[in-house]
């Protein structure tokens, strides 16, 4: 059996070196100017080096440390599954992940549990707490920055909020297949078409721990992400007919840009000064990703809906059921990329410029580019794969964000 492989980490520079001389020490290695490295060293998780055997890592990582950098040394675990074990299911999506996010540069995601992560939807809880829940995010009601904002919450509104638009949307569907009526269609369409995208936007809200996103804002980026990103990806195709080579897939880049440009736009200086965190970005983009979901749904099931009843219906329970995995995590990770990037530059133009950006925006980028072309294979296997790989980016945007609100504040 092969030995294990390592990868090294900087998380950091070492405070007993000032900043500029460790940018200076790290020039020849890694053959960039200083203000290529500064963003590696201060981003808090850089993937310096991967798939080195033990003796390879430590030479290395002794390099980065007289180097004047704070790193880590990880193993990068082999898939292997004790098929006996109870646990193997958590196994199996330890390994997928590792091998995700290792491929992607991105931080591993520890001791993440499904199970875990679900464990209060089921718990009770009454109406004073669902409302003080999701009433956040004003000036009296924002709680002060701590570290305990830094560990991962357990999820439970959105679940609520789910059940409850699904089993409206099925009185809707009961309604107009025994009646026939349209006054229902409307009805139908915009509650069939949000369901879902609002209820995973309402999970964005609840791992948004500094709680200083309110609910009005993010009706509001729901509202904008119709209003201006889908028109604003309409007048991109037609400015890039060039990548109409693509077919479908040229979506996975104009609307993926419109998205995100629709976001800044949106915001204003002081707005973006004010939502800083990374998770913030993550709850953010997750909202103009909604609006983009939901709103070109209501488009699809009023098209198939002039050809057919049933095929309306048909295209309402598709979309929903895949929008999980599509526009909102999408958007959410292409608005964390511009969060994360954002602090080392000096303007929006070099921030979209830089390599720290371009990293995980191009993750969006290319899944939906995958994602739009018409071939699916068995089992719808093509969605499942692109959306487990977009929750794996996601979930470990979370845990970058969850370690910045720990490390936010002083003991």
């Amino acid at each position: 059996m092969s030995e294990n492989t390592f990868r090294i980490v900087i998380t950091g520079a070492s405070p007993q070196t000032e900043l500029d001389q460790v940018l200076l020490n790290l020039e020849p290695i890694f053959k960039k100017s200083k203000e290529e490295i500064r963003p590696i060293v201060s981003s808090g998780y850089f993937v310096a080096n991967r798939s080195l055997d033990r003796i390879s890592a430590s030479e290395h990582s002794e390099i980065l440390k007289q180097s004047g950098c704070e790193v880590s040394i990880e193993e990068e675990l082999p898939i292997t599954i004790d098929e006996t074990s109870p646990q193997r299911a958590g196994v199996y999506f330890q390994s997928a992940s590792d091998l995700i996010t290792a491929r992607l540069g991105l931080e591993r995601i520890e001791k993440f549990s499904v199970r875990s992560f679900c464990s209060a939807v089921f718990s009770h809880h009454d109406s004073t707490e669902v409302e003080r829940s999701l009433a956040v995010g004003a000036p009296q009601t924002t709680p002060p920055i701590s570290n305990t904002m830094g560990v991962m919450p357990n999820p439970w509104i959105f679940f609520r909020v789910l059940s409850g638009t699904i089993l409206a949307y099925l009185i809707f569907l009961y309604g107009w297949e025994t009646y026939r009526n349209l006054n229902l269609v409307p009805g139908l369409i915009i509650i069939g078409s949000f369901a879902v995208p609002f209820s995973v936007l309402i999970l964005f809200f609840e791992l948004n721990t500094p709680a200083n996103v309110s609910l009005i804002k993010i009706v509001k980026l729901v509202v904008i992400g119709g209003a201006i990103s889908l028109p604003l990806s309409l007048f991109l195709f037609e400015a890039t007919p060039f990548l109409g080579v693509f077919g479908a897939s040229a979506a996975g880049v104009v609307e993926e840009v419109g998205k995100l440009g629709a976001l800044l736009l949106a915001l204003s200086v002081a707005e973006r000064a004010k939502y800083k965190y990374r998770l913030n970005g993550l709850l953010l983009g997750a909202a103009i990703g909604t609006g983009f979901a939901a709103f070109e749904s209501a488009g699809y099931a009023l098209r198939y809906g002039i050809s057919g009843a049933a095929d309306m219906a048909d295209i309402i329970n598709f979309r929903g059921a895949l929008s999980p995995f599509g526009h909102i995590a999408w958007t959410a990770i292409a608005a964390s990329a511009f969060w994360i990037a954002r602090p080392f530059h000096s303007d929006i133009f070099s921030t979209i410029r830089s390599a720290q950006f371009l990293r995980v925006f191009l993750i969006p980028v290319t899944l939906h580019f995958i994602w739009n072309p018409p071939f699916q294979g068995p089992f719808m296997i093509k969605y499942v794969l692109l959306g487990f790989a977009a929750w794996v980016v996601v979930i470990s945007l979370v845990q970058s964000g969850l370690k910045e609100m720990a490390n936010c504040c002083p003991d």
